[in-house]
């Protein structure tokens, strides 16, 4: 049995929590069956709303509230739980593999909600091939639904994991993308393999932030050194909050040199995010103050902490 207190693992109360992130898994059940998947258990049972009504009433502060899954659109309630948290006053962010918002009518249900940032998953950009070698399903057409479905409706996160010898012309082609259907105000999240729960390549194998930023400049006709500016630079978002956005496994920067530096959300950004578990405790950026989770009986405890000893314990949390 792993020892956690090399975990640094604590838990909080929601009015003692001083995570501004906050994710929120819904369920853990899932329809794609991703050879890359931090949380691959699937028996722990869904979250119950009403409870998290409750629950979300008790933070003092606003928050940003992720809902995720495995995959959060399957929850029989998920447009609800997005309700509570933006009629409690927080920001709120869906997370998803987007395969149920190649359905126009689930996308008007989310604007609905008032709901103003999605993040949904591109692995294989556009193309099959990829998407079948890395998420074990060839999904091109409904993810292309989706993104079309979804782009200038909402804030876009999209994200890519880079698998050294598959896709490391992804980031090229997401933007050829972008620019094909004029997405304003986009970020596309490129990040390299976790080696966390179900994943395709080991620590030695595995693309480092070094070759992140070597890859996406040359993708992005940009200089490296342009990039390594951006390292650990807070930004506002454009709704005036100023959201905490430093942390020491990613570097955040606009594609375009003359774009307004201090607002995220504006424009086209990119994010690389380093989930490398190469490191004395074996999980992605241990110790990170930004993002904490709702753990089985309702405390607040680290984001990757938290997931590491559901893997050691099989429980999911």
């Amino acid at each position: 049995m792993m020892d956690i207190l090399n975990l640094n693992y604590y838990e909080q109360e929601p009015e003692d929590s001083t995570f501004p992130d906050i994710m929120v898994d819904i369920t853990h059940r899932c329809n794609m069956e991703c050879n890359n998947c931090y949380i691959p258990t699937r028996t722990p049972p869904d979250m119950e709303l009403a409870k998290f009504k409750e629950f979300i009433k008790r933070f003092p502060n606003k928050r940003m509230f992720r809902i995720v899954g495995a995959e959060p659109t399957l929850h029989k309630h998920c447009i609800d739980f997005i309700k509570t948290v933006l009629e409690e006053g927080h920001m709120c962010l869906l997370i998803t593999n987007g395969l149920r918002l190649s359905s126009p009518s689930f996308v008007k249900k989310l604007e609905a909600t008032g709901l103003k940032q999605i993040y949904m998953s591109m692995n294989g950009v556009d193309r099959d091939d990829w998407y079948k070698e890395i998420d074990d399903l060839a999904c091109a057409e409904k993810k292309l639904k989706a993104f079309k479905n979804i782009a200038n409706k909402f804030n876009l996160d999209i994200g890519t994991i880079i698998v050294k010898g598959i896709n490391e012309e992804a980031p090229r082609r997401m933007l050829d993308l972008i620019e094909k259907y004029d997405v304003k105000n986009i970020t596309m999240r490129i990040k390299n393999v976790g080696q966390l729960g179900r994943y395709m390549q080991d620590i030695t194998e595995n693309y480092k932030m070094e070759d992140l930023v070597r890859i996406c400049a040359g993708h992005f006709n940009l200089t490296e050194e342009y990039i390594w500016e951006f390292y650990k630079k807070e930004h506002t978002y454009t709704d005036g909050w100023n959201y905490w956005e430093r942390e020491s496994c990613g570097i955040e920067f606009p594609v375009d040199k003359n774009a307004d530096r201090a607002f995220r959300y504006k424009g086209r950004w990119v994010k690389l995010t380093n989930w490398d578990t190469d490191n004395e405790v074996g999980i992605p950026d241990p110790g990170s103050e930004r993002r904490g989770r709702i753990t089985s009986d309702w405390k607040i405890a680290p984001f990757m902490e938290n997931v590491k000893i559901g893997i050691e314990n099989g429980s999911g949390y």
